[in-house]
């Protein structure tokens, strides 16, 4: 399966009965927006409640996550089909997974070296993976002439 979206990738993803409830939620779409490498809106609800739903892929897969009761139970729910076909019917679509994610590289260009090497201490010592990068790099940066 690729990274394209498609009204049937939807059906697919959401099931018949969410999917025929997320046409009716089109017009209920609001602040739309595409990020480098994900798709954020808020959806207003029943009862006027306003949900938050993200689109992304993981991979092949579509995900889409909502704050709605379904949602929030892990399930592909109306209001992440409703934004998806809005997407489509804007000629727009969810970005692939390896796209370069030009907000957070101007993000991170924008704060103190400090800041940064807090954040990526405290990332690197949850995480093996990359505390092995980080000590690997080093060890280069050591190694090479100056």
């Amino acid at each position: 399966m690729s990274t394209t979206l498609t009204t049937e990738l939807l059906l697919h993803r959401a099931g018949t009965k969410s999917y025929w409830r997320g046409l009716t939620y089109r017009d209920a779409v609001r602040a739309l927006r595409v990020h480098s490498r994900h798709v954020t809106a808020l959806v207003r609800g029943s009862e006027d409640a306003l949900y938050s739903v993200e689109l992304s892929w993981a991979e092949t897969h579509l995900a889409g996550a909502c704050t709605c009761p379904h949602g929030s139970e892990g399930f592909f729910c109306k209001h992440c089909v409703a934004v998806g076909l809005v997407l489509l019917e804007r000629g727009e679509t969810v970005p692939p997974p390896d796209a370069e994610d030009v907000e957070l590289r101007d993000r991170l260009r924008s704060l103190p070296a400090e800041v940064l090497r807090e954040l990526l201490y405290e990332q690197a010592a949850g995480d093996l993976g990359l505390r092995s990068r980080i000590m690997k790099a080093s060890r280069e940066v050591e190694r090479a002439p100056s």
